[in-house]
């Protein structure tokens, strides 16, 4: 059998295989005793023995000196994440932590490792994660394919009572009947995702933190500081009460006029003991993340396409202004997702947003959603006779421009490609397209259980010319970084879908450009669309999880897709619709201007990072010192041929990391032509290896110029 890091893992004949378990820590009782009956036994084979080891100094490690968790995961090892990591498990932290680092540098990675950690000492054996409703599908994915560990994502209340690990979305949780029953317990561990988002002391979200029984509590937010000091003091009391006094107290000390700090480095102190924050120009090279490539091919749509979409507009934007929908149930309204009445006039949006956004997908799409409307009672029988005749009008329509284009982009990338549609009737067409080509399609669904997502995505590895057609839903939480083109066959209108598309290949571990193609058809709405995301948010050139703080002023991505529908469907005309999207596009710079302020004021209260610590105390540090500090930043130059024998040699970033804490000589190592006076720098990891390091460390940057190490397991000795 295999490990889940993938390594083999020798299993004594005399142990039975462990049945699944129905709950997270149950154990089958005659593989128990099994195991025990082996552990008093003498060793008999060698993969047992090594077992045995590394079993007994796991235990041996006393708190949260070493992560003993790192095998156990398929995360690119980043020395600043594993840093954070560490920080916030030993004191003075001790599991209550803002991760405050900067868009884009790997939050959810950092609190994965400290959920790992604890969960391996039995310390997180109840978990609750808390998460906008967009980001709920993505954490699960991504825990479950990084770490692999599993979270429910509990529907009912009930589910509650036999749950241990949930992802839930703020709303559910905070909802009368979801929050009694969790209220009911006490959690081990609780992880809030864009914290920021229940920074106000008076909203419902931040109460029931507050009532929230819990061990440890992780706040995640590249922006804990948004609007004034108020919300720093909220999130930091929320994590420690009495940290920072009373709220008059702190006022009174610390908030001059205009809202500022008075004395910033007074509050840099008072927040290290709880806020981490890594600035991105610190680690910018380790992260090695290669640019991404938009482009824009011209899309037209054929004759009778265009008609049917001049028809359908005509027909929604009538629709919407006739308002002839039924309101929904009072039971829709309460629930979690968004299907609620929209406008004054009772229409329901979340239809009508489908419709939209189908016109530019396919004709086969948008007959299936008119189909669908046709068949409901929520508009007039005239109305719905319309839709019908524009439902049988649409499965007339055989040829797609898009489709004609996608041709193109399949003839220029004759390596895997991701083709993203949000629709299923589309998928399907996009996949008949691909095979026509000869190449494989391979349809990757939310629907397809785990089996089957695992058997087509080793379908797409193993064929470098298939073509995966996807919805974002079906990808979540998927490493796809070996694949570096995507085609947006449509443009969701929330900004948000699209950057979690990008977000699958231009993800750290991408070592190609990463090609975004976009498909808007010229003359629709989708055109204008694509001109906001690229002109006025600029989306092509985020990081991923920059667009929440641009957008933050603005009310989020899902208040501009809102925006954009209320805009679309109520202008008279196409020339209305423009100018009411220059208002949109106006809101949004300013948006983004107030977002920089934030970040800008964010990191002026954060603790300097290593980086910036190796910066001001450089000279007062021993080398060994500065190596730690420097170790993951852009003052410690790695040369290639160091990496490569790091990977060759079998040696971890994080046991670099913990030699550099334990070292036990340093000495001269003769001048450099390049680089100048070399030391040769020795310590010992946690388990008793030996590291050896060549390194420039008299100025900055520092390079690294070679490594060696013991080999795994062993102790002392000499480099062979």
């Amino acid at each position: 059998m295999t490990s889940p890091s993938g390594f083999p893992v020798a299993v004594p004949s005399s142990l039975t295989p462990l049945p699944t378990p129905s709950t997270l820590w149950s154990v089958d009782e005659q593989s128990l005793e099994a195991f025990k009956r082996a552990l008093e036994a003498v060793p008999d084979t060698p993969e047992w023995f090594q077992l045995r080891r590394d079993a007994e100094r796991t235990a041996l490690v006393p708190g949260f000196d070493r992560l003993i968790t790192l095998d156990a995961n398929t995360i690119k090892e980043l020395p600043h994440q594993i840093d954070v990591a560490q920080r916030v498990l030993r004191r003075p932290m001790s599991g209550r932590a803002i991760l405050a680092d900067e868009v884009g540098l790997g939050k959810t990675i950092e609190a994965g490792i400290v959920l790992k950690e604890l969960t391996v000492r039995g310390l997180a054996r109840r978990v609750l994660i808390l998460t906008p409703a967009a980001l709920v599908e993505q954490w699960q994915g991504e825990l479950e394919s990084k770490f692999f560990e599993s979270f429910d994502t509990p529907e009912k209340p009930r589910d509650w009572r036999e749950v241990m690990r949930a992802v839930v979305s703020y709303d559910r949780a905070i909802s009368a009947r979801h929050a009694r029953e969790i209220l009911r317990h006490r959690w081990d561990l609780v992880i809030v995702d864009e914290a920021h988002k229940a920074k106000n002391a008076r909203a419902r979200r931040y109460k029931f933190l507050q009532q929230l029984e819990r061990n440890y509590i992780l706040l995640l937010t590249a922006t804990p500081l948004q609007n004034n000091l108020r919300e720093l003091y909220n999130l930091v009391t929320l994590l420690r009460p009495g940290q920072l006094g009373t709220w008059a107290e702190f006022r009174r000390l610390h908030v001059g006029s205009g809202n500022l700090p008075i004395d910033p480095e007074a509050l840099k102190a008072l927040t290290a003991e709880v806020m981490i924050r890594t600035r991105r120009s610190s680690v910018a090279d380790s992260l090695d993340l290669p640019p991404r490539r938009p482009s824009h091919p011209t899309v037209r749509l054929l004759p009778a396409e265009s008609k049917l979409y001049r028809d359908v507009v005509a027909f929604l934007r009538a629709l919407y202004q006739e308002g002839f929908v039924q309101g929904v149930s009072s039971d829709e309204e309460s629930s979690g997702s968004r299907r609620k009445r929209r406008s004054g006039r009772g229409i329901l949006q979340l239809e009508l947003v489908r419709l939209c956004q189908r016109l530019c997908s396919s004709a086969r799409a948008l007959a299936d959603s008119l189909e669908t409307l046709a068949q409901g009672d929520q508009i007039t029988r005239a109305y719905r006779t319309k839709a019908r005749a524009l439902a049988k009008a649409a499965r007339r329509v055989t040829r797609h421009g898009k489709l004609a284009a996608l041709d193109e982009v399949l003839a220029r990338h004759d390596d895997r490609v991701i083709v993203f549609s949000e629709h299923l009737p589309t998928l399907e067409l996009i996949a008949a397209r691909v095979e026509r080509l000869g190449r494989r399609a391979v349809i990757y669904k939310g629907a397809l259980t785990r089996t089957e997502r695992a058997k087509r995505l080793a379908e797409f590895k193993g064929d470098e010319r298939a073509v995966l057609v996807a919805t974002r839903a079906g990808t979540e939480g998927l490493n796809l970084q070996f694949c570096n083109v995507l085609v947006n066959y449509e443009l969701p209108w929330n900004p948000m879908v699209v950057e979690q598309r990008i977000g699958r290949i231009h993800r750290i571990g991408q070592t190609r450009e990463a090609h975004i193609v976009n498909f808007a058809a010229q003359g629709t709405v989708e055109a204008h669309v694509l001109k906001l995301l690229d002109e006025k948010i600029r989306l092509f050139e985020l990081v991923v999880g920059e667009l929440d703080v641009i957008l933050g002023d603005f009310g989020g991505a899902e208040s501009l897709e809102d925006q954009l529908t209320e805009a679309w469907l109520g202008a008279e005309s196409d020339e209305v619709f423009e100018q009411r999207l220059e208002s949109i596009g106006g809101g949004i710079v300013k948006s983004r201007e107030a977002g920089v302020a934030q970040e800008r004021l964010n990191a002026e209260l954060a603790a300097d990072d290593n980086a910036m610590r190796l910066e001001r105390d450089f000279r007062r540090l021993a080398l060994a010192q500065r190596l730690r500090l420097g170790y993951g930043t852009s003052h410690l130059r790695l040369v290639p041929e160091a990496e490569l024998k790091r990977h060759r040699i079998g040696l971890h970033v994080a046991e670099i990391m913990e030699a550099l804490e334990h070292t036990t000589s340093t000495a001269d190592a003769g001048i450099h032509p390049q680089h100048g006076s070399l030391r040769s720098v020795t310590g010992t990891t946690g388990a008793g290896r030996v590291v050896r390091l060549l390194v420039q460390g008299d100025e900055l940057p520092m390079t690294l110029l070679d490594m060696d190490a013991d080999p795994a397991g062993g102790r002392g000795g000499t480099a062979a």
